[in-house]
């Protein structure tokens, strides 16, 4: 992998999510400066997350949780206060929200960006899209070629397998009268999973942790990373190829077994 060209000339077009406001700084001295802060209450499956005063305008507001009446309306009442470089967002309903507002749009959709003919549909909408990481780098590579910079690629991070409203974890300790464990790691023998839930839900992620930084070496517009569960010191070794701890690919060389297939021809 090519980690030298991450910390050189593409290290502008890192958008990164943070874990405290201390991280700033120190992912400053390695050249990264486009931050996205996950939205407190507006946010599932992310341990740290910040009020929106905090958000300056080189910032991105990061948004994931598929969002009930309540939380579209307290958004509503959010979005014209914010003076950001743009917002970063899953739930299609955010869409007639921000159409109007003087920042970047961009549609996170974690498992349904897989093909240009979706992505194209979207981007009449938003400005970016982020390509799912459920597919292989030779599909990635024909989107990138095709839509360039309007996209942007899963870099690095813990990636969701799936997301529930339901309270997962305390149903399950409350009905096994067992202490609560959270983030919880459960396997079987062929998959391991570290579960977390907040009061918006519960999200799996795969485990190991997912690194596609050599996706890097595509001309995509920016390249995203998501730090939840990882230290700077992690992140650092990782893109300095320092990295001890075990870590994959994802389906970056092996299909995904969610993908559905049509004919042949199709």
């Amino acid at each position: 992998m090519a980690y030298q060209l991450v910390l050189g000339k593409m290290k502008n077009k890192i958008i990164i999510t943070i874990n405290n406001l201390e991280d700033k700084e120190k992912y400053q001295t390695l050249g990264i400066n486009l931050f996205a802060y996950p939205l407190k209450e507006f946010c599932v499956g992310i341990p740290n997350t910040f009020a929106w005063d905090v958000l300056d305008k080189d910032s991105y507001a990061f948004l994931n949780r598929i969002m009930d009446n309540k939380a579209i309306d307290e958004l509503k009442e959010i979005l014209p206060k914010l003076n950001v470089k743009g917002i970063i967002f899953d739930d299609l309903g955010v869409l007639e929200l921000v159409k109007d507002m003087p920042f970047e749009k961009i549609l996170y959709l974690s498992h349904f960006n897989t093909n240009v003919l979706s992505i194209e549909l979207y981007l009449k909408y938003v400005d970016y899209v982020i390509i799912s990481s459920d597919i292989t780098k030779e599909e990635t590579e024909y989107i990138v070629r095709c839509l360039k910079d309007k996209v942007i690629l899963n870099a690095l991070g813990y990636y969701p397998a799936m997301y529930s409203r339901r309270l997962l974890i305390d149903n399950y300790s409350k009905f096994h009268h067992i202490e609560k464990e959270n983030p919880l790691v459960i396997e079987n023998t062929q998959k391991k999973f570290m579960v977390y839930e907040n009061e918006y839900g519960t999200v799996f992620y795969h485990m190991p942790l997912y690194n596609g930084l050599e996706l890097m070496n595509l001309s995509a517009k920016y390249y995203f990373i998501n730090t939840s569960f990882l230290t700077f010191e992690d992140i650092k070794k990782l893109l300095n190829n320092e990295y001890t701890e075990e870590y994959d690919t994802g389906f970056l060389y092996q299909e995904t077994i969610y993908k559905l297939r049509g004919e042949e021809n199709d």
